[in-house]
């Protein structure tokens, strides 16, 4: 029975990502994500309440109001990441030089990083729309992995990575027995990776200061960066009012010295480059996903 009806989701999705593509891109990803947004803020209840114990908590200056808008803002622009996703497959270079911009301070970050050698590793968060951030710092001509969930319905699973690879993006699956060894490679062939760690997941983590609370925080870039010197520089997208986005691009995030306690080390490294994160979604509070439980896991 759960095969059938994974089935029928898989078909669902599919279907509806067809006919997508048959809806001019700047209506989809505007008008039609605007409009389900502001549906789906009033029906996905529990997202909306999530959002705004979430929200009052880490901002007890802003008014109801202010966090009500914010609220808003959020299912718009998760909408609006839900339409972009589903038009990649007539997306192309030029057009993602159209809708993404990265400069030329930027690009040179990461040039200076490869320089050594060593690959780069990218901290990045759910912020504006991760999958335009890594489809269009490939498509500036960098070898760009990330690092993903596999999917539990093994055909929409399929569909996903297939979005990401036909923008030159290369997926490794997390959890995997061959995970490890495939981002040694994409290191040792001086790629980069791209690491999400902003989320309270079922992978090694450490707890560090987020909003002054402490969060279960995924460990594995730290210790990547620790054992092989691997330079880490954070990126997020931002989405900008007129529907294009922009890459705000850190200088390299040097660890601190060292305490001569590993797992201490990658404890303070990983708190270092979360706080970048952190000063960014304070200033940007409605480009972050505010429904997940950032701080379910509590810390004995």
């Amino acid at each position: 029975m759960k095969k059938y009806i994974r089935k029928c989701y898989f078909y669902g999705a599919y279907i509806f990502s067809k006919l997508v593509l048959v809806l001019p891109y700047k209506f989809s990803v505007g008008k039609l994500a605007d409009a389900l947004g502001a549906v789906a803020y009033y029906i996905v209840k529990d997202a909306r309440e999530k959002a705004r114990k979430h929200l009052t908590l880490c901002f007890p200056d802003k008014t109801s109001k202010e966090i009500e808008q914010i609220i808003k803002t959020i299912f718009k622009y998760q909408a609006k990441n839900f339409f972009e996703l589903l038009n990649f497959p007539r997306i192309n270079k030029d057009f993602f030089d159209s809708i993404a911009s990265m400069s030329q301070r930027d690009i040179e970050i990461y040039k200076k990083a490869l320089s050594k050698n060593k690959g780069l590793l990218i901290a990045s968060a759910h912020c504006g729309n991760w999958e335009i951030l890594a489809s269009g710092v490939a498509a500036k001509n960098f070898s760009v992995n990330v690092i993903a969930k596999r999917i539990y319905i093994e055909e929409l699973n399929q569909m996903l990575v297939s979005y990401r690879e036909s923008k030159n993006v290369n997926v490794i699956l997390r959890s995997e027995r061959d995970t490890a060894r495939k981002m040694l490679k994409a290191l040792k062939n001086n790629e980069i990776i791209a690491m999400l760690i902003d989320q309270d997941t079922s992978v090694q983590s450490v707890f560090v200061d987020f909003f002054g609370m402490p969060a279960s925080t995924p460990s594995g870039l730290a210790t990547i960066a620790l054992k092989m010197g691997t330079p880490v520089i954070m990126t997020v997208s931002k989405r900008l009012p007129n529907g294009t986005h922009t890459f705000v691009v850190s200088d390299e995030i040097e660890p601190d010295k060292t305490t001569g306690v590993f797992e201490q080390d990658v404890i303070n490294f990983t708190g270092k480059v979360t706080k970048y994160i952190e000063n960014y979604i304070k200033e940007n509070p409605e480009q972050w996903v505010w429904f997940h439980e950032r701080w379910k896991t509590k810390k004995i």
